[in-house]
């Protein structure tokens, strides 16, 4: 378990207060890809928790803009699973209700690396959610969001989040995972 402080800063009348809460990411996912190359998880978001975000647009990890923040203001839940080299890996996401705004991403780091978001320092990042230019369309149905990762010589960590948009801190999905050697 890992604890998240969020800490806030408050001025009032010229004097300032800090106010920390503290959150915990609850279990994190390891998935074994030794017993197979094609693996199916459920999960929920209501077994994550939120979390800031700043890290993602920073150039060393550059997993989404601090414009689309939006899309992963809900809950995160993670998983972690090494590929082995000569592969690529396909994780996919799929809300079983379409209403639910579900994205994913995943951060590739050197093997072994346990370390997770918000506390990622670099990493090579990908991600996928709803592409839209202006405000959103939250009723919009939402469908299955895909990212890959490919490992030439050497194995890697990958860091997968799944996480809702603004205000979605609950829903059902499936984390459909393809390895091809």
């Amino acid at each position: 378990m890992k604890i998240i402080y969020h800490c806030i800063q408050l001025s009032i009348l010229f004097v300032g207060l800090l106010s920390c809460q503290a959150q915990t990411i609850k279990d994190i996912k390891v998935i074994d890809l030794a017993a197979s190359a094609h693996v199916i998880e459920t999960g929920n978001l209501n077994n994550g928790t939120t979390i800031p975000l700043d890290w993602a647009q920073k150039s060393n990890v550059a997993c989404f803009p601090g414009t689309r923040f939006r899309e992963f203001q809900g809950n995160h839940v993670f998983y972690r699973i090494d590929i082995p080299p000569h592969s690529i890996t396909t994780f996919t996401v799929s809300p079983k209700n379409s209403k639910d705004r579900i994205n994913i991403y995943g951060i590739r780091l050197p093997q072994g690396n346990t370390s997770l978001p918000p506390e990622i320092a670099r990493g090579v990042c990908e991600s996928d959610y709803e592409i839209y230019a202006g405000q959103p369309n939250l009723n919009k149905a939402n469908g299955p969001k895909s990212i890959e990762f490919t490992a030439i010589q050497h194995s890697y960590t990958i860091v997968i989040g799944i996480a809702g948009a603004k205000d979605v801190l609950e829903g059902k999905y499936t984390l459909e995972i393809n390895t091809v050697k």
